[in-house]
Order: structure tokens, then C-alpha cells, then sequence
């Protein structure tokens, strides 16, 4: 059972939106987050800013960061870019990246659909990073990053919502990357209590992007209850999510890029893929992207060649084995290319699909000696992992387009 909650806070006045709502935060590197907030003081990233965004000298330590973040998010609030809501509310939230369209409820849901696993995740975290969060949290005191949930499709919930977006929306802009985004607010109680009793049959729901913001949000909320008592109610108990059905999701894979090819040349690293890949070149040999599961692009000296995985070599039974990030690994990076750790070894990168083949000749012109290219995994193949209580390899999703940052600002 989903039980959604509205909530109070800040919204973005839309008419700052351009210029407040931060970009999407995992598409820029810490050089050019550092270039962008330092140009873009009004810019909600400078209430985000990481220790990595400063250069080693006079980088701030992690508590003056903290106190310079929170600094940052009460100019913003309290000058002319927000205006605050008193009565609990929820929010639609639509985005449109050329053809595409999704359209999510953007509300508060328990912690403890994350501690019961009725929130399920498909990753791993670093305690780390949540560490991190969770100081940001008890020192910034906001959550503005909505943790993204994906559910089972319902028509009744598409009916309702397209009904309430049939009204104009409060807020309209574009961001710098070309993402159309649209808020409606729902402060109707009647409406919100349609919403709330349409998302009570969806028994679970899946992370898709957020997995270090939900299990920091669980850890803060643990020492909140310490100091102040556990009701179920507080705002510390409860996660800011955007919840889209499965079937607006777009998923874009995660490619990898290697550097040193463990001293094999182009045909010694052929001759070692032949035993479980059909090596062959494609009819354009200046171009290629892999066209289904277990097909896979290889761009080495400026040429590409297509490697379909034998049948043979793949346990198609293990939702997690059969995924064609896994096959990558076990197949080609860690046996032929010698890369047995996919967190944290230097000689493998990550290239986001959205980077398009532009982005995998950059990487080579930087000095990456081989690209290998995946189809990307399922929303399917994502949600049976999860109720499999099992995890994907690294860098296996990517979601694209993401909600924003600084468009809904919930205290903590």
C-alpha cells in the first residue's frame, strides 16, 4: 500500500524558474558545477555545493560547507525567488524532452515504505555519501530533490491526473538543456484525497533514481527520532518523492570506456571475445549502437564492430546474470580486459547514454583506448531484480530526464 501525503514548504515563483532550478546535477563534472554556481549565483545549486567543486586550496572544510550551503538556501528564500505554501499540498509534475513525455505526483511518502521494502531499490550505497546527506539534512534542514519512484501503471490514476492537468499550470519553463517541465499544485482536499485513495492499491514501488537520498533520509530520520520521539508523522519520517508510472520512464544505458587494453592490440582483443561472441563489423563501420539485449557496439581505432553474445554463455534464469551490463563484465572487462572492480578501478570510465556517439569519440580523443556500448536494461529487468531483493552492477540505469532540483523546497 502506497500511502501518499501532501506537504508544505517553498515553491519557485515562475517566473525565476529558469534561472533558479538547478541543471540536472549528475550531467555536469565538479569543474563545470564550480564554473556554473560561481556564474549562476541565483542558482539553487549553490545550496548543494560539494567539497569536489573547489579547487584543493582554500576548499572549505565539510562543516563550513555545510553552514555556506545553508547560508546560500535563506538568501534565496527569503528574497523575491520563492514564495512559501501554508497549506499542505501536492503537486503534478510533467516533463517533455522532445517526443517524450512523463508526467509524475510529486508528494511526501513514510520512511517506512523504505524500512519495510515496500520502497524497493535495485543498488547499493556508500555510507559515505549517506553520511554526507545526512549531515546536509540536520544542518541545511530541506529536502528539494525529489527521490524518484516508479510504479505499476494505473488507468484510473492516468484518467485523474490528465484530468488535472487540463487547467493551466502554475509554472512553465524550459531548462538550459532543453527539458519543457510544468508544476500544476493540488490544493484541493477532495482532489487530494482522489489521489491519496487511487495510490493505496500500489502495493510497492521502485527506486529509480535516489537510492543514496532515501537510505540518508532513513538515517536521518533514526537520529531524529532519537532526539525528539517517533510518531510516524514527523517531517523527518517522511521522503519528498516524484512518483511516475513504468510505462513514461526512459531509460538510456550507461556505456564503458576503457583505458589500457591489458596489452592487447585490436585483433588479440578480437581473437579473445570469439569464445563467447560472434565478432562481426557492421554494414557502416564509422557508426553502430547495439539494437537488443545481449547485442553489444566495440569502437577501438576509430572503427565499430558488433559482438552478440552466444546463447550458450548466458544464465538467462538469474535476472541479474543475464543482464547485459553483467555479461559486459564477466565476459570481456574482467577476463580479457582485466578490470575486476567496477567502483573503483581507474582504468574504466562510464559514458551516460545521453551523451550520444559524440560523447564516446570525445572519450577516446581523451586518451580511453576502447568504448564498449549496451543496450539499455529495462524498466522490467529493473523491477525483477528488485522484488528479487538483489542489485545491479554499477552504473547498469540511466533515467533521463530527471527531475530538478529547487523547484519544491519541503522542511525538514
Amino acid at each position: 500500500m502506497t500511502r501518499i501525503k501532501a506537504f508544505d514548504g517553498y515553491i519557485v515563483k515562475a517566473e525565476w524558474a529558469q534561472e533558479i532550478v538547478s541543471p540536472a546535477y549528475d550531467s555536469v563534472s565538479p569543474e563545470q558545477r564550480r564554473i556554473f554556481a560561481e556564474t549562476n549565483p541565483k542558482n539553487y545549486l549553490n545550496t548543494m555545493r560539494l567539497l569536489e567543486d573547489f579547487p584543493a586550496e582554500g576548499r572549505p572544510t565539510a562543516d563550513e560547507l555545510l553552514h555556506l550551503n545553508k547560508s546560500n538556501l535563506d538568501r534565496l528564500l527569503s528574497g523575491e525567488y520563492y514564495r512559501r505554501f501554508k497549506q499542505s499540498c501536492l503537486f503534478i509534475y510533467q516533463l517533455t524532452t522532445g517526443d517524450h513525455v512523463q508526467t509524475g505526483l510529486v508528494c511526501e511518502v513514510g520512511i517506512e515504505e523504505y524500512e519495510k521494502g515496500h520502497m524497493r531499490k535495485h543498488e547499493n550505497t556508500r555510507s559515505d555519501k549517506e553520511t554526507l546527506l545526512a549531515n546536509y539534512q540536520k544542518v541545511v534542514g530541506v529536502s528539494s530533490s525529489p527521490i524518484c519512484l516508479t510504479y505499476a501503471q494505473s488507468d484510473s490514476i492516468d484518467r485523474y491526473i490528465a484530468k488535472l492537468v487540463q487547467s493551466p499550470p502554475e509554472i512553465e519553463f524550459t531548462s538550459e538543456d532543453g527539458v519543457f517541465q510544468e508544476v500544476w499544485r493540488i490544493e484541493s482536499e477532495s482532489a487530494q484525497q482522489k489521489l491519496a485513495g487511487l495510490f493505496e492499491p500500489i502495493e510497492v514501488t521502485y527506486l529509480t533514481d535516489g537510492h543514496h537520498r532515501a537510505a540518508s533520509g532513513q538515517r536521518y530520520a533514526e537520529a531524529m527520532r532519537t532526539e525528539h520521539g517517533n510518531h510516524g508523522d514527523e517531517p523527518y519520517n517522511q521522503l519528498l518523492v516524484a512518483l511516475f508510472p513504468d510505462n513514461q520512464l526512459n531509460l538510456l544505458p550507461f556505456h564503458r570506456c576503457v583505458r589500457d587494453s591489458a596489452g592487447l592490440d585490436v585483433n588479440g582483443i578480437i581473437r579473445a571475445l570469439s569464445a563467447s561472441f560472434e565478432v562481426t563489423e557492421p554494414e557502416d563501420p564509422s557508426s553502430f549502437q547495439p539494437s537488443g539485449h545481449g547485442e553489444f557496439g566495440m569502437f577501438v581505432n576509430d572503427t565499430w564492430y558488433r559482438l552478440r553474445v552466444k546463447p550458450e554463455r548466458v544464465n538467462s534464469s538469474d535476472p541479474v546474470n543475464s543482464l547485459d551490463v553483467t555479461i559486459l563484465q564477466d565476459l570481456i572487462l574482467g577476463p580479457i580486459l582485466e578490470i575486476r572492480d567496477m567502483r573503483s578501478d581507474p582504468r574504466l570510465d562510464y559514458i551516460a547514454g545521453i551523451s550520444g556517439e559524440e560523447g564516446i569519440r570525445q572519450k577516446c580523443h581523451e586518451g580511453w583506448d576502447v568504448v564498449f556500448t549496451c543496450y539499455a536494461t529495462s524498466i522490467r529487468q529493473l523491477m525483477d531484480i528488485a522484488d528479487a531483493d538483489a542489485l545491479m552492477p554499477p552504473k547498469s540505469t540511466y533515467f533521463d530526464p530527471k527531475p530538478r532540483s529547487g523547484i519544491f523546497v519541503r522542511l525538514k
